[in-house]
């Protein structure tokens, strides 16, 4: 099989996994709610922060108030949200020297990730990989999220290419099987040796 074009998801795949040390005892300490419980809270509502339908501070709001905390403060919410975008904002270099070489090497490049626009300004760091690629579809940008199908479309229409030409890079199964079911070629972000195991593995 001939790969044209490698797409990358963000968070632990361009970036650093989550810095849960410097999120979550933070937050159990300022609001009393475990790892668990924010987890549970942002099963019912990150997606909706990721599509650009909720702000940060509205999706603490929520999570603090389903947990009996009444009537947090606007600046507390905004202060939990931006805490959370800080402990994402850690670059891979790895995945950065990779990215390079595919360049050179004449692959496309692509990134794929359910963001929200509050993190645009920490996006900023990513500049050089963020310049390295082809396209590049946010979730709040486009309205839609992985995994549906729509947004793994969406890239294929912009990258003009087969879907089976495409291998895309995720952390998270639930996104590696909705870009499977697209058509796409996909697997799961370990580290970028495995990752030049799997590309190479593909082309043979």
């Amino acid at each position: 099989m001939n790969i044209k074009a490698i797409v990358f998801d963000y968070g632990g795949v361009i970036s650093m996994p989550q810095d849960k040390a410097y999120f979550f005892p933070w937050m159990q300490e300022q609001t009393g709610l475990d790892e668990a419980t924010v987890r549970e809270g942002w099963a019912r509502y990150r997606l909706d922060f990721d599509g650009g339908l909720l702000s940060g501070a509205d999706m603490y709001r929520r999570i603090l108030q389903d947990n009996g905390i009444d009537a947090p403060s606007p600046a507390f919410c905004q202060a939990i949200a931006s805490r959370d975008l800080d402990s994402w904002a850690e670059l891979n270099p790895t995945t950065l020297v990779w990215a390079r070489e595919l360049k050179t090497a004449g692959y496309k490049l692509g990134i794929l990730t359910n963001m929200p626009l509050e993190f645009l300004p920490w996006f900023e760091r990513a500049k050089e990989f963020r310049l390295l690629s082809d396209v590049e579809i946010i979730s709040a940008r486009v309205k839609k999220v992985k995994p549906s199908l729509g947004i793994y479309q969406e890239l294929v229409d912009r990258l003009n290419l087969p879907p089976n030409r495409i291998l895309f890079f995720d952390d998270a199964i639930r996104n590696v099987e909705g870009a499977r079911a697209a058509g796409l070629n996909s697997e799961l972000f370990t580290t970028v040796e495995e990752a030049r195991k799997t590309l190479a593995h593909y082309n043979a």
